[in-house]
C-alpha cells in the first residue's frame, strides 16, 4: 500500500510529463487548479509506483480497461502482461495505490464529512444487516461517523477487488462496520464463496479518513509506504527495477 498526498502543485509539474496524452487530456479539463493538480499527482504517482514493480519507466506503461472499468497493466511489446495488480483511490487531498502480485486487489479511501446524512444514504445504500448495525451506534455521534465511513469503504473496495463494480449493487452483500470490530465480509448472496475467498484488511491513512483492502485470500502482511519514498528513487536513477 502506498501513501500519495496530492497537494503538492510543484510536484503535479514533475508528474506531467509521466502521464499519456489520454491523461493530460483529461486533466485539462478540470476547471479547478486544485482538482487537476489532485488527478496529475494521484496519476503519476501511480506510473512511478508501478513502474518500480515491473522494472519500467513511467511513461512507457500501458493500461487497459476491465468491462465493470477497471485498469489493468498491460505489456506493451505484445509480450504477456505484467503479474502485477493494482488500484487505485483518491479523497480530498489523498490517496492510496494498492499493488499486488498475481492476485486481485481493491481500495478505497473516504475522508469524514460531518454534513453527510449518514442514516439516511446507508438507507438508501447499505444492507439491512449494515443499516442494522450503524442504527445500533446512533446514540453516539460520534460513532455514526466512523462507522458509516468505514462500511463505505469497505464495500467499495469489495466491489473494486471483485471487478463487478458498482453495477451489481451495494445490498447483497454485507460488511462489518462497528469501531473496534475486525473488517471483513460478512456475506454475499450473490457470491457463497465470498468470504473465504476474499480478504479484508482496515486501514487508517491520516486522521479522519476511513480506508480498505480487499484482496484474493489469503492477506498476510500489509505494507504501508509514502511516496516520498520515489523521490529517493528518482534523484538516485533508480525508479526503474528497484526493489520493494
Amino acid at each position: 500500500m502506498w501513501r500519495v498526498r496530492l497537494g503538492d502543485a510543484g510536484l503535479a509539474e514533475r508528474y506531467w510529463n509521466v502521464l499519456s496524452e489520454e491523461e493530460r487530456r483529461r486533466a485539462r479539463r478540470f476547471y479547478r487548479e486544485e482538482h487537476r493538480t489532485r488527478y496529475v499527482v494521484a496519476h503519476g504517482a501511480l506510473r512511478c509506483i508501478l513502474a518500480i514493480y515491473v522494472g519500467e519507466r513511467p511513461e512507457t506503461l500501458e493500461f487497459i480497461t476491465g468491462e465493470h472499468g477497471k485498469p489493468a497493466l498491460t505489456a506493451s511489446d505484445g509480450a504477456d502482461p505484467p503479474g502485477i495488480q493494482f488500484n487505485l483511490s483518491h479523497s480530498e487531498d489523498l490517496a492510496l495505490v494498492a499493488v499486488a502480485r498475481g492476485r486481485s486487489v481493491g481500495v478505497d479511501l473516504e475522508k469524514w464529512s460531518e454534513e453527510t446524512e449518514h442514516l439516511e444514504l446507508a438507507e438508501r445504500f447499505f444492507s439491512p444487516v449494515e443499516r442494522d448495525a450503524l442504527r445500533a451506534l446512533a446514540h453516539a455521534r460520534e460513532l455514526v461517523v466512523p462507522g458509516f465511513f468505514a462500511a463505505w469503504s469497505r464495500k467499495e473496495a469489495y466491489l473494486k477487488a471483485s471487478g463487478h463494480g458498482i453495477a451489481r449493487g451495494l445490498h447483497h452483500f454485507d460488511v462489518s462496520l462497528a469501531p473496534g470490530e475486525p473488517a471483513r465480509i460478512l456475506g454475499d448472496r450473490l457470491d457463497d464463496g465470498a468470504t473465504g475467498r476474499w480478504a479484508m484488511h482496515a486501514l487508517e491513512p491520516a486522521p479522519r479518513y476511513s480506508a480498505a483492502l480487499v484482496v484474493a485470500a489469503p492477506l498476510r502482511d500489509v505494507v504501508l509506504l509514502d511516496s516520498a519514498a520515489l523521490d529517493s528513487h528518482r534523484d538516485s536513477g533508480s525508479l526503474s527495477g528497484a526493489n520493494v
